[in-house]
């Protein structure tokens, strides 16, 4: 679960840097994506549905998932966008 929620955010990071979502609208863009990877692991593989501890799904990771998209959202953001004085 902690490796997959880890590839998503690598993933969503840099979609949300080749979107150009900045601000706010990036900020919800990978609240939403946490929110679906707890979709996945609640309701959509089927190995994961004996897990009887719902904190699980929602706490593992959680703060390697944001520092990770954030990282990855402003370096594909900065090598995409550069700013030019």
């Amino acid at each position: 679960m902690y490796y997959i929620r880890v590839l998503f955010a690598i993933i969503g990071g840099i979609v949300t840097g080749v979107m150009n979502l900045t601000g706010i609208t990036g900020l919800s863009f990978g609240i939403l994506l946490y929110l679906v990877t707890y979709m996945l692991f609640r309701y959509g593989i089927p190995s994961f549905s004996k897990i009887t501890e719902v904190k699980k799904f929602y706490l593992t990771g959680v703060f390697s998932f944001f520092l990770l998209w954030f990282v990855f959202w402003v370096i594909s953001i900065n090598m995409i966008y550069p700013v030019t004085a």
